[in-house]
């Protein structure tokens, strides 16, 4: 996806909580909003590849390489202890509820504005859960791609939201799974430590993109993604970052011919929705055949 001009506010909004976050004297701070600012005015990528130039930037000029750092344990920490809730919620018919729950979860972004992750969470994810409608035909051919699959790519998305997605991998043929968090850090996106964190890295192969991007960016991914990308007869894409850079990049001798893209995202912005024909904070399942 192209960014639209929406994308600019969006992205000064974003730095503005960033930097003011960030224990830097005022100075600096002006500087360093400066700078970002007109990373942003350059930008003609997709949201995503913004966020990459923008992370990169703080990193090298703060030496800040993490600054969502205590905001990713706090989040998987908060989802590791609704574990028990959460198992019990999906104990009928657990494939469909997981998937929901996973869904849900996508909330857990701090990329749009504040995650939600209050006193009330619990209630408010209980809540997305039972509201969530998976269309059959989704479901459907989930299911179907899943039996068939050889090998299961599963690209993540957001700290917290990864405790989500291990509950979803235990209903999948987990021998299958190769499961892709963020290289490096950018914004609560999940990386190697948050999944080892939680225990994912014990229950299933990890990897990473390689790569700092919030999305996928084929010309930065590391070779073993990229490997693991071409190998897979299914694969399963959270988050709504992955989903801007992924559902229209050309994907022809790239991925196996046939293979489907099953995304899970909540939409979050104006032009997601126009592009998908929702509205935001819509629940988004759309599959991308290859």
């Amino acid at each position: 996806m192209k960014p639209t001009y929406h994308c600019i506010p969006c992205h000064v909004n974003h730095i503005y909580r960033v930097v003011s976050g960030l224990t830097l004297d005022e100075h600096t701070k002006l500087r360093l909003m400066q700078e970002l600012t007109r990373i942003i005015a350059s930008n003609f990528s997709t949201p995503p590849d913004c966020a990459h130039e923008l992370y990169t930037a703080i990193s090298q000029l703060t030496g800040i390489d993490d600054p969502f750092t205590k905001v990713k344990k706090n989040s998987n920490a908060l989802m590791m202890s609704l574990l028990p809730q959460l198992r019990a919620e999906c104990g009928h018919n657990p494939l469909k509820q997981v998937l929901k729950l996973s869904l849900a979860a996508n909330m857990i972004d701090y990329g749009i504005g504040d995650s939600n992750c209050g006193e009330d969470f619990a209630v408010t994810l209980k809540t997305i859960i039972h509201d969530i409608c998976i269309p059959e035909e989704f479901y459907h051919k989930f299911i179907l791609a899943m039996e068939k699959a050889e090998s299961i790519l599963y690209i993540a998305d957001n700290a917290g939201e990864i405790v989500a997605d291990m509950l979803l991998v235990d209903c999948l043929p987990k021998e299958k799974i190769v499961f892709a968090v963020r290289g490096y850090p950018v914004i609560n996106d999940a990386t190697l430590q948050d999944a080892q964190d939680i225990g994912l890295t014990q229950k299933v192969k990890v990897i990473t993109t390689g790569d700092r991007t919030p999305g996928i960016n084929l010309t930065r991914c590391s070779k073993e993604f990229l490997l693991n990308l071409s190998q897979a007869d299914m694969i399963i894409v959270k988050g709504q970052g992955n989903f801007e850079t992924m559902i229209d990049v050309p994907l022809d001798g790239i991925v196996k011919t046939g293979v489907k893209l099953f995304f899970l995202f909540k939409v979050k912005c104006l032009p997601v929705a126009e592009f998908t024909y929702k509205k935001v904070g819509d629940n988004a399942f759309i599959i991308r055949e290859v």
